[in-house]
């Protein structure tokens, strides 16, 4: 688990004593805990003393004690102009870096010109005896000193006689002797005539020993040592295993022992293991090579021996921290998932949800459910081992994995069938399920469930999977997770949900009476965001998590981040025995969500202070939208609001966020080529099978590429979001540089090309080429990839790109013609014209990125196809085409009036430009019919309003049309304000339940002081100092957590309540500024395996 105080439990703080915190005025406050990463320095100027430790009836709201004050729905915003990038008066700021010197930009150039030969002499000379080369002893003075220890301080020589008496309470150290041939060489304490006597004091001799063990092994830290052992032998003696457990030794049997390993070396064995995901093997290759690095010494092998004691530590160690040594039921009164380390910001009855929370109203009973995440992971194997039906399960379901007798069992009845598994996404990985390899196997995978906000694994939410991912392996799982739970609304988000939830509740009568869910619990089932785009259009809307109340801003990717870290000992878990590969997951799985748990006070600060953001730019982009359209159509937003809610309660309803149908989708055609080369592969014909695969990966990067590029130019302003930009391009670096891999594969005389590009970090990877059919080719690499197939491939893509593009194009300026329309006829005050600029600027980015696909995917058809008939449907689209089908093209003498209206209005020169220059500069203006007759040229609609079909014939684009486009887009602005709010409730709800959580913790730790009683007073107090460490290990904890926390709580209840009150002046503008500190890169932003790190107007804009 996570490292803690040196030589102690991980678990444990670094101190005995509580932490509290006085008053500070206008003081400067620094908190930090990953010391061991880059940090982000901010000031936090702390006005008040943190809320004193509530108690569970404090915690009845989010924010007070009264239900009402959450209300749930949108609200009208008005003036924000003083409000800094929209951030709700909340800053990140790095703090000053200080001067740089060569020697701190470039050490290791300084160190290589005018230190490393220093460096190398100083080692050599240790080579050597140093400067204790005299002959005498450096202790008594009078021998003559032959001897040194390597792991002693100074390297200093003494005589045997000093070295021994020196090491009576250090006999693992390594020592070295001076010999006659003038060099060292290696010798042993046991050989100088050290005996290690267990039982009694320093110094003193058991009067009646039993036999002595001349060549006791001991694994330690610094390598493998051969021992002169001697037990007691008194009549109270205690046995011999445990003399060597009170000295710190771990012995490798409990009978008669001859070998054992020290508690620093399992303890830091665990570690390694779970940080660093080093196998025990070579752990013992490593401690080998330690004490003889030539091979020319031979030891006793005991690596059976360590993996057996590893085990039984691990097991040790996992009963100790979740407090089954103080109850005196022991380590066989363990419940079932009571070993596991909980996630403290979900949802816990009796740990932090305060008293009634489940009498609370609907409005706020949201805040309450829980939101889980589902999935396999097929990396995670297990192979059949011969001597799997002998081995000891030690931990049956104690923690994350099921208890499998049970589990087995059941899968066992009903496995003959469920062999079907859904086609509705295109991942291999599930279409493959049911034909995987499985002969040799006795796992071809895990089922995982995890809290999906926290990513943390659900306590028996881990089970193997025998062949693929059938139903009956993923139902047990996910039940036996919510075995047992109090909470009555569950959300779960699994990559196939849309067919899993089909007969899920049938498919439940079948199970087992303990895991059925009762009547009045309700699940939710929807689509993680990363893999609903691979689904069939009709799961977009349905599942989507953007569109489903109450789960604010969660992607439902969390098993995918756990996997990318717990599946590097994938192959080392494999190859264990069964018990041995389930003791190893739940380690693993504990110290995933310890981490997880310590890193809550840096990623629940990051989510608020982004939360904050986010709230205030959407529901002011939505209040907006919707004040537009309530000028000329106040029915229309009455009647969509009703048909929105109604679809909320019931998905049967007409879906609001789906347009007409479309002929022409890259999703359909992606879909299509995906189906193309599943059969070719059936049949054996497939020439251009995964080539395909690579023209969609090429042309999917290149949207990321535009993305990207836009975002940096407009989204890049405050330090947060050139951060997230920064972790974008490294992912879609690592995405390009698999794609060149992938071209090089199958085009290998382009390998030179490739090889010859610049792949390395400081390139930038949104400028990057791709070479793909339609690029701008060198003559020699041409006719390798204008091919027919790569071209036909490649020319059904940019089509739909094409298509989709104008589709998204229209949609933005349907919207964007709407508020320009409302700002030049109600926006009576600066307040309300800065508003519905904002909302204005953000049509026009995406107005931008629709207009850059569409020109690169035309491009691309003409360098495919060159001129035809395809053009009649696919224009040039220039800039003065980019208009609304209500705008009209301004003249010179138009644009010069316009310009001095605007200024005598009381806009300032450089905003009246803006708005006379329109998008890309060209300027436009409403179309009044009766004032343009004769106008033709400027006053017709662009192109882009008519649908063209085959024979080039067009119509124009119905009022119905542009209704239903409007309908969609407002419905996605409602949806990004009501997530957006939700997002800061839920983390300031997680929050204030983490640090009860805490407070829980500490109180429960307390409570199991003295629980044993007729023990010994050594373990009386053993028991009762763990207990008293970890219940202030807990407050301290939560003391910090609600110090860290408390300004920027505050401030988001602030921004709530000015968003709530509708005033013109919004009173978020009026706040002082609040500046907070931030670890920007730390540990769980390197644990993300796929790039979603799109906002939230891009993935609505993908549906």
């Amino acid at each position: 688990m996570g490292k803690g105080r040196r030589g102690g439990n991980p678990f444990k703080g670094r101190s005995h004593t509580t932490t509290s915190f006085t008053p500070v005025e206008q003081q400067r406050t620094y908190v930090s805990t990953a010391t061991h990463i880059r940090k982000v320095h901010v000031v936090v100027p702390v006005d008040s003393k943190p809320p004193p430790p509530p108690s569970t009836s404090q915690y009845i709201s989010p924010h007070e004690d009264d239900f009402g004050s959450a209300d749930y729905g949108t609200f009208s915003i008005a003036n924000a102009e003083t409000l800094d990038n929209d951030t709700g008066g909340v800053k990140v700021e790095a703090k000053k870096k200080a001067k740089r010197y060569e020697d701190s930009d470039a050490p290791l150039l300084t160190w290589k010109e005018h230190y490393r030969d220093s460096y190398l002499d100083a080692m050599m000379r240790t080579e050597g005896r140093g400067r204790f080369y005299t002959k005498a002893c450096c202790r008594c003075g009078g021998s003559e000193a032959r001897f040194r220890c390597k792991d002693c301080f100074g390297l200093r020589m003494y005589c045997q006689t000093c070295t021994v008496l020196n090491h009576l309470e250090q006999p693992l150290h390594c020592i070295e002797e001076w010999t006659t041939r003038s060099s060292f060489q290696a010798v042993t304490l046991r050989d100088l005539g050290l005996q290690i006597q267990l039982g009694h004091p320093k110094g003193q001799s058991c009067e009646t020993p039993g036999t002595p063990h001349k060549d006791f092994l001991v694994m330690a830290w610094n390598g493998i040592h051969l021992v002169d052992m001697q037990f007691c032998g008194c009549p109270n003696a205690l046995d011999r295993y445990a003399q060597l457990l009170e000295v710190g030794w771990f012995p490798t049997s409990f009978k008669e022992p001859q070998s054992a390993a020290t508690f620093q070396l399992l303890r830091n064995f665990q570690i390694l293991n779970e940080q660093g995901k080093l196998p025990a093997t070579d752990f013992y290759a490593s401690l080998e090579q330690i004490v003889d690095g030539t091979g020319l010494v031979k030891l006793p092998n005991r690596l059976e021996q360590l993996m057996l004691v590893v085990r039984q530590w691990r097991h040790l160690r996992m009963g100790k921290r979740c407090g089954r040594a103080h109850d005196p039921t022991g380590l066989s009164g363990t419940t079932s998932g009571s070993a596991a380390v909980l996630c403290r910001a979900c949802p816990q009855p009796g740990k932090n949800l305060p008293e009634g929370w489940d009498r609370a109203p609907p409005h706020q009973a949201w805040l309450y459910n829980l939101i889980l995440s589902q999935d396999a992971n097929f990396k995670q194997k297990a192979r059949a081992r011969a001597n799997d039906a002998r081995d000891a399960i030690l931990a049956p379901g104690w923690a994350f994995v099921v208890d499998h007798k049970p589990y087995i069992e059941e899968i066992a009845k009903r496995s003959k069938d469920q062999e079907e598994i859904s086609h509705c996404v295109g991942f291999s990985a599930i279409w493959a399920a049911n034909t995987k390899k499985s002969r040799g196997l006795r796992a071809t995978g895990i089922g995982s469930v995890s809290c999906a906000r926290h990513e943390l694994f659900r306590p028996n939410g881990i089970g193997d999977l025998q062949k693929g991912e059938r139903y009956v392996n993923m139902d047990y799982i996910f039940l036996a997770t919510l075995a047992g739970s109090e909470i009555r609304y569950i959300i779960i988000s699994y990559d196939i949900a849309c067919q899993w939830m089909i007969n899920f509740f049938l498919r439940m009568l079948h199970m087992p009476e303990r895991l059925r869910l009762p009547p009045d619990r309700k699940v939710v089932f929807k689509v993680p965001k990363f893999h609903l785009p691979a689904h069939k259009e009709k799961c977009y809307a349905r599942f989507a998590l953007n569109f489903t109340e109450g789960t604010g801003k969660v992607d439902g990717e969390a098993p995918e981040r756990g996997w990318s870290t717990n599946n590097e000992s994938a192959r080392s878990l494999s190859m264990m025995t069964l018990g041995a590969r389930w003791e190893a997951q739940d380690s693993q799985c504990n110290f995933w969500n310890q981490r997880k748990m310590i890193n809550l006070e840096n990623s629940l600060l990051k989510k608020l202070v982004s939360a904050i953001t986010d709230v205030v730019i959407h529901q002011r982009s939505f209040a907006a939208f919707q004040e537009a359209l309530a000028v000329d159509n106040p029915s229309l937003v009455s009647t969509w609001l009703a048909e929105v809610e109604a679809w909320e309660r019931d998905h049967n309803k007409p879906c609001p966020y789906d347009l007409p149908n479309s002929n022409l989708k890259l999703k359909h055609v992606k879909k299509a080529l995906a189906e193309e080369e599943f059969q070719q592969e059936i049949d054996g014909t497939g020439m251009m099978v995964n080539r395909s695969g690579m023209i969609v990966e090429g042309v999917d990067i290149e949207d990321a590429q535009r993305s990207l590029s836009l975002s940096i130019k407009h989204n890049n302003r405050t330090l947060l979001q050139q951060t997230t930009n920064q972790k974008r391009q490294t992912a879609l670096l690592v995405r390009i540089r698999t794609f060149r891999k992938e071209q090089a594969k199958h085009f290998p005389a382009m390998r030179p090309l490739l090889e010859s590009l610049d792949l390395s970090e400081k390139a930038l990877p949104h400028y990057m080429k791709l070479h793909l059919p339609s690029s701008d080719l060198p003559e020699d690499i041409r006719p390798l990839l204008i091919v027919p197939d790569l071209v036909s491939i490649e020319s059904r893509l940019r089509e739909a790109q094409a298509a989709e593009a104008l589709l998204k194009l229209q949609g933005h300026l349907r919207a964007r013609s709407l508020v320009s329309m409302y700002r030049d006829r109600r926006a009576k005050s600066q307040a309300a014209y800065t508003r519905h600029r904002a909302l204005e600027d953000q049509l026009t980015w995406r107005i931008q990125g629709a207009c850059e696909t569409y020109r690169a995917a035309r491009a691309s058809l003409l360098r495919l196809l060159g001129p035809g008939d395809w053009m009649k449907v696919f224009q040039e689209l220039r800039d003065e085409d980019v208009r609304a089908i209500n705008e009209r093209l301004l003249c010179e003498q138009e644009k010069e009036q316009l310009r001095q209206d605007k200024i005598r209005a009381g806009l300032s020169q450089e905003e009246a430009e803006r708005l006379i220059s329109g998008v890309n500069g060209v300027p436009t203006v409403t179309s009044k019919p009766l004032l343009d007759r004769g106008e033709s040229k400027r006053i017709a609609p662009s192109w882009i309003w008519f649908k063209y079909s085959e024979d080039g014939s067009r119509d124009s684009a119905t009022t119905a049309e542009i209704e239903a486009s409007l309908k969609v887009e407002w419905c996605k602005a409602r949806a990004r304000a009501r997530r957006s709010r939700e997002e800061l409730l839920l983390v300031e709800e997680e929050m204030r339940r983490s640090i009860a959580f805490c407070y829980s913790q500490s109180q429960w730790w307390l409570s199991q002081m003295d629980r044993r009683k007729d023990i010994d007073p050594p373990l009386t107090e053993g028991l009762n100092a763990y207990a008293i460490e970890q219940t202030f290990t807990e407050r301290r904890r939560a003391e910090l957590w609600t110090k860290k926390w408390h300004d920027v709580r505050i401030r988001a209840r602030e921004v709530l309540e000015s968003l709530k009150e509708g005033h013109e002046e919004l009173a978020v503008g009026r706040l002082q500024e609040l500046v907070v500190e931030l670890d920007l890169d730390d540990e769980e932003d390197k644990e993300v395996p796929v790039d979603i790190h799109m906002d939230m107007d891009e993935e609505m804009d993908d549906f």
